[in-house]
């Protein structure tokens, strides 16, 4: 599924308007429709509604949801947040349709509107929208304050007031919504941290929009998509047919982020798992005994003649892992790569020694810190805007990027780039990062390519933390407990219904 900017989804719209025929005025009765159908479906029980108005696109759609909702079960109100005069042409030709319906309106912070805020059952934030680019004003700020403090139900049209639609950042405050109905696509910022805080359940609503304009559109994964990324079993499968991850990593005192890859990567289906472990180290068997062990003195003969692809770094200790020989390794297996954790600090200050002169398949998984010293940055900017400094990794490294965090961000070489929707607070422990280089890496070595591998791993890395949530963990997760949920994650995404074209689609609900 396509996830937009605010930008493109103007690019979306000019196309709809200019060679499909599709007016302002019907796409913003369709969206208006939408909005008014979600209310109905989720808050059934609500019957004072009061629209919060802003002067563009985004109030003329709150109002034409109220006309849709116009009926005896419902009392209606909207409150303006600017006067009539000052608003747009949408907004004056929805009013007047409004009135003769007997719909009235106050312009906020009349002693009336705060009357009807006060005792609505729900309030429809069609305030800013995702234009949204510098800060608010000291009064806006104060409403959008004033508002959350009373704690109502809130649906938001395309991205709670507050938001910017295309980072995520809060400028400085923004409502805080149950809902949103985002139209036609979702936004990036509903999905990036901190805005996705603020969205509740996001809803994306059809509006007749084409679905294919430009190429250069984000990836969002639904269930369904994320389903058909999974690496195929044949019936015919043996242990050599799914792949044989090898793992160097895990060194003194860190030797279970080396078993916690190998054994993410065997739940994600590899046929086989090895671990390097060098001659000074000694051959330790990990606890699983699934997993297998080499070492000696050469771990460059033994990773490339065993591994159909090769995970690196969990577990190092950057002063005995010389950067000369981990280049030697990246530019001569001929093999995939996933690099994670200690190859951060060994390239520390130095993203552009990263790249593989092979040309063979690469991701990196760090997170924000590690990515921070990777680039010579603070972790704050890389924070501020992970979009972007996921992509520029990408294009000077040759890799994969996938940046972890609440809200992973994956990014290729070739522009592409995805946020993953899915994830769970439990999984806020020692090792889970360990678990995704495994899951990766098990989908790399049976046959995905680096940027599908990356965008299902994390999907269903996230997805196991789910799983572990609404079987009641929701503290305490062990890396190797998530790792073990794998497989019920996988059979979610099998089962996954294909959406219905034109329909509703539920792309996020909070965790209860």
């Amino acid at each position: 599924m396509n996830i937009l900017s605010p930008a493109q989804m103007q690019d979306a719209e000019r196309y709809a308007k200019d060679l499909l025929g599709l007016s302002e005025e019907i796409l913003m009765e369709r969206a208006g429709m939408a909005v008014a159908r979600s209310i109905r479906r989720f808050f059934p029980e609500s019957r004072k509604i009061v629209a919060l108005v802003g002067k563009g696109n985004n109030g003329g759609d709150a109002l034409v949801a109220l006309r849709d909702l116009v009926g005896k079960e419902f009392r209606l109100h909207a409150v303006l947040l600017v006067p009539e005069d000052q608003c747009g042409e949408s907004v004056r030709r929805e009013l007047r349709r409004l009135e003769v319906l007997g719909v009235h309106f106050d312009v906020m912070g009349s002693p009336a509107s705060w009357h009807r805020i006060n005792h609505a059952d729900l309030l429809i934030d069609g305030l800013l929208g995702t234009g949204l680019s510098g800060g608010l004003s000291k009064d806006l700020a104060e409403t959008l304050e004033r508002i959350n403090l009373l704690d109502k139900t809130v649906v938001s049209i395309d991205i709670p007031s507050g938001v910017n639609g295309k980072t995520g950042a809060v400028l400085p405050l923004a409502v805080n919504s149950r809902l949103t109905v985002t139209l036609g696509f979702p936004k990036w910022g509903l999905f990036l941290d901190p805005g996705h805080r603020y969205a509740g359940k996001v809803v994306v609503a059809p509006i007749g929009l084409p679905e294919r304009w430009s190429e250069e559109t984000g990836i969002l994964l639904s269930p369904w998509e994320a389903g058909k990324l999974l690496p195929l079993r044949k019936p015919y499968f043996h242990k050599g047919s799914a792949g044989h991850v090898g793992v160097w990593g895990g060194g003194s005192g860190k030797r279970g982020s080396a078993e916690l890859v190998s054994l993410g990567a065997l739940r994600a289906g590899s046929g086989l798992a090895t671990i390097f472990w060098s001659e000074a180290e000694g051959e330790i068997l990990p606890r699983n005994p699934e997993i297998m062990v080499a070492s000696g003195d050469s771990p460059r003969e033994a990773l490339f003649a065993r591994s159909d692809v090769l995970a690196m770094g969990p577990g190092w200790d950057p002063e005995t892992i010389p950067m000369p020989f981990v280049r030697t390794v990246l530019d001569e297996y001929q093999g995939p790569v996933v690099a994670d954790a200690g190859i951060f600090d060994v390239f520390q200050k130095k993203p552009d020694n990263l790249k593989r002169r092979n040309g063979c398949p690469f991701v990196l998984t760090p997170h924000p810190g590690e990515m921070a010293r990777l680039l010579g940055k603070t972790v704050p900017d890389v924070l501020s805007e992970p979009l972007r400094v996921a992509i520029e990794t990408a294009c000077m490294t040759g890799a994969v990027v996938l940046l972890k965090g609440w809200r992973t961000v994956i990014a290729s070489p070739d522009g592409r780039a995805a946020v993953n929707p899915t994830g769970a607070p439990n999984m806020a422990t020692a090792g889970m990062g360990d678990v995704l280089t495994g899951i990766i890496a098990s989908f790399l070595g049976q046959g995905r390519d680096a940027f599908e591998a990356s965008l299902a791993g994390a999907y269903i890395h996230g997805l196991a933390g789910e799983v572990a949530w609404k079987h009641g963990i929701r503290a305490g997760l062990l890396a190797h407990e998530l790792a073990s949920l794998i497989p019920e994650a996988r059979q979610i995404l099998e089962g996954a219904p294909c959406p219905l074209s034109g329909e509703d689609l539920t792309l996020f609900e909070p965790l209860a």
